[in-house]
């Protein structure tokens, strides 16, 4: 069975830390390792790891330019063939790792499934066209294999981001992406991608950086169309949901 090293990067995040380490902990047959990355903040993150020495964890406490910085010393210190990256406070689902560990073999180059969300629902992982317009893998539901950062590192100027334009480039370059119909993990919306405004300037920079100005026009105009439906449809709920007369 192959070495999945799951990958976290952290600051200041111990209160949800602890959930995410547990999630790993938890997982049964399989060859597991898990790195984390912390930022070197305030919180003791590092003295909590130092004392209670997990097993399984190798982990580094060092000042970073942010989440992107964090993968890529994540994985310089990982031994794994398969990387997952799970952000502080996301958590695996149980014994998903022993679910998926046969599925990757050496052809796939990534192997993706679905995330449940914290505020309720699901999302779906796809692989198709409309990557040029938005991110439709997140990284708390992909297994990627090693050999695709032998030429690719996260940009450390992508904050939100750095998922898509991983998954952007594996849609450009072809690259054989498995999407099985399985939740592998929970998604807590705290994450830093969360805000709409952040998502659309970062994806639309990763389109004209990998579709050219013709490209990055066109479906950036898609994804900013779509944003702004989104948005209106928040502040509809936000100021102009009916409130329900209690009954006496």
């Amino acid at each position: 069975m192959p070495l999945i090293s799951i990958i976290t990067g952290t600051l200041n995040d111990k209160h949800r830390l602890v959930a995410t380490i547990a999630s790993v902990q938890k997982q049964t047959g399989v060859s597991v390792e898990h790195i984390i990355v912390d930022g070197n903040g305030h919180d003791g993150t590092a003295n909590w790891l130092r004392e209670n020495n997990f097993p399984l964890v190798r982990w580094v406490s060092q000042t970073n330019r942010g989440i992107s910085e964090a993968m890529n010393i994540g994985m310089s210190m990982a031994s794994g063939e398969w990387y997952f990256f799970l952000c502080a406070g996301d958590e695996l689902l149980p014994n998903i790792l022993s679910q998926m560990a046969p599925m990757l073999t050496d052809g796939l180059d990534v192997l993706a499934g679905h995330v449940q969300k914290a505020e309720g629902g699901r999302f779906y992982s796809t692989f198709s066209e409309a990557m040029l317009v938005s991110n439709l893998i997140h990284h708390q539901a992909a297994f990627y294999h090693r050999r695709i950062f032998d030429e690719f590192q996260y940009d450390t100027s992508i904050k939100a981001m750095a998922d898509y334009e991983l998954n952007l480039l594996m849609w450009l370059q072809k690259r054989n992406v498995r999407i099985i119909d399985e939740d592998i993990s929970y998604y807590d919306i705290q994450g830093i991608s969360g805000p709409l405004w952040r998502s659309l300037v970062e994806s639309n920079r990763i389109k004209f950086r990998r579709l050219g100005l013709v490209g990055g026009t066109r479906y950036g105009a898609i994804l900013a169309w779509k944003y702004l439906i989104i948005h209106l449809k928040r502040i509809k709920r936000k100021h102009f949901t009916p409130t329900l007369p209690v009954a006496s």
